[in-house]
């Protein structure tokens, strides 16, 4: 059981990365790692569906930069958390963020099933 464990855990760390390098790369079609019953939650705003989150997302115009992560398996995906630092596109300063992210694997590949992104200021 323990070592089965510790497989789950390496793949979903080996999984975690890629998806983080190809989400937070910038001009990446974000559109393509949401589904139609995917949640996120900004701040204290919740968006459902891919077009309602691509639209919210899309209007915010910031360049996101995860600095550090943890990526746990779980029954039915993936659970990353990241934090690092954004700044709205044009800008130099940077502010930090905290991001849930719940990944779920539909037809071979993931998608965000559900995104936690909260500002952190201080």
């Amino acid at each position: 059981m323990q070592s089965q464990i510790q497989n789950d855990i390496k793949t979903a760390d080996n999984i975690g990365r890629q998806f983080l390098q190809a989400f937070f790369t910038p001009n990446t079609d974000i559109a393509n790692f949401y589904g139609n019953d995917s949640i996120l939650t900004f701040e204290t705003e919740v968006y459902v569906g891919r077009d309602e989150i691509i639209g919210k997302l899309k209007n915010l115009q910031v360049n996101n930069v995860p600095n550090n992560y943890s990526v746990q398996p779980s029954n039915n995906g993936i659970l990353i958390f990241c934090s690092g630092n954004f700044n709205l596109i044009g800008e130099t300063n940077q502010m930090p963020f905290l991001r849930c992210i719940f990944l779920v694997q539909s037809s071979g590949s993931y998608y965000i099933k559900n995104d936690i992104y909260k500002i952190t200021f201080g």
